[in-house]
C-alpha cells in the first residue's frame, strides 16, 4: 500500500512529533475527556492508539489504563518509543491502522488522533477500529480543523 504522507513522518515533523510537553498536555486532555465520558475506572481498560508517533501520549496514558498499545507505521518513531518508554503495561508496534494486527473485540478504547484524514480509505480504517473495539467500546477521534491552531 502506498502510504505517501505518512512515510518518514517523524523526520519531516520532528518538532511536533517529539514535543514531549505538548504531547503530555494532549494526553491529559484525552484522559480527562475519557474519564468524564465513561464515568468508569479507566485502570481496568485496555487502550489502542492508532498513530502513536513517538509514544509520549501512550506513556502518559499507561499510568491510567490496564494496557496501552501504540501502533504506528513510522519505524523511527516506534523505535524511539520502545527505547524511551518501558512499562509493563505499555507496548509499541510497527503496524498500519488499515490492517490492525489484533483480534476482534480486544480494546475498550481506541485513539485515532490526526490520523484518519491521512489514510487512503477512511472507511477501511473505521471498520478496523470497529472490529477491534469491544462491544460498547469507544473511539476517541481528533482531527485538524480551522480552530486547531488555537488548541492547546
Amino acid at each position: 500500500m502506498k502510504r505517501g504522507y505518512q512515510d518518514n513522518y517523524s523526520q519531516r515533523m520532528e518538532g511536533a512529533v517529539f514535543d514531549r510537553e505538548r504531547r503530555e498536555r494532549k494526553a491529559e486532555t484525552i484522559r480527562a475527556v475519557l474519564q468524564d465520558f465513561l464515568k468508569n475506572d479507566l485502570s481496568s481498560m485496555p487502550l489502542l492508539d492508532v498513530g502513536s508517533a513517538a509514544g509520549f501520549i501512550d506513556n502518559y496514558l499507561a499510568d491510567h489504563f490496564a494496557k496501552v498499545v501504540g501502533l504506528d507505521i513510522d519505524q523511527e518513531a516506534v523505535n524511539f518509543a520502545q527505547k524511551s518508554f518501558q512499562k509493563k503495561n505499555l507496548a509499541f508496534k510497527v503496524a498500519d491502522g488499515m490492517e490492525i494486527p489484533f483480534p476482534d473485540n480486544e480494546f475498550n478504547i481506541v485513539l485515532c488522533t490526526h490520523i484518519y484524514e491521512h489514510v487512503p480509505d477512511a472507511q477501511v480504517l473505521m471498520k478496523e477500529i470497529s472490529r477491534v473495539l469491544k462491544p460498547g467500546g469507544i473511539c476517541y477521534f481528533a482531527a485538524g480543523n480551522r480552530l486547531s491552531l488555537m488548541e492547546p
